[in-house]
């Protein structure tokens, strides 16, 4: 197994890892806007292609992460960059854990069907 590029390696010493990180952008524009991509990069205002590439694991600056913050009622830059859920508004953080319990209840049942 190889290693892992700089960046990624202080990133994930810092407690940030890109998987979680990208999963969590994902979990935030399905709670926000369903599915879509590009209506959801429309409401934050920012092009498809940016979000895409935020999705894709390329890193969001400040600016950004405020401008989310401040489109999305309840979101925290921790809970975006760090996954930590202090600063998440009561509603936020019922709709992510619905959302998380639903996916999970999704996966089983796509394990269910393979076997």
């Amino acid at each position: 197994m190889g290693t892992l590029p700089r960046r990624k390696q202080n990133d994930e010493a810092l407690g940030f890892g890109t998987e979680a990180y990208v999963r969590r952008l994902r979990l935030l524009r399905e709670m926000v806007s369903g599915e879509n991509q590009k209506d959801f990069a429309r409401r934050v205002g920012v092009s498809t292609a940016r979000w895409n590439n935020y999705e894709q694991g390329y890193p969001m600056g400040r600016a950004m992460a405020l401008q989310l913050m401040d489109r999305i009622p309840g979101m925290s830059i921790e809970w975006l960059w760090f996954g930590k859920t202090g600063n998440l508004s009561d509603h936020f953080r019922t709709q992510l854990m619905n959302l998380e319990r639903f996916e999970a209840a999704r996966r089983h049942q796509h394990l269910l069907y393979q076997s």
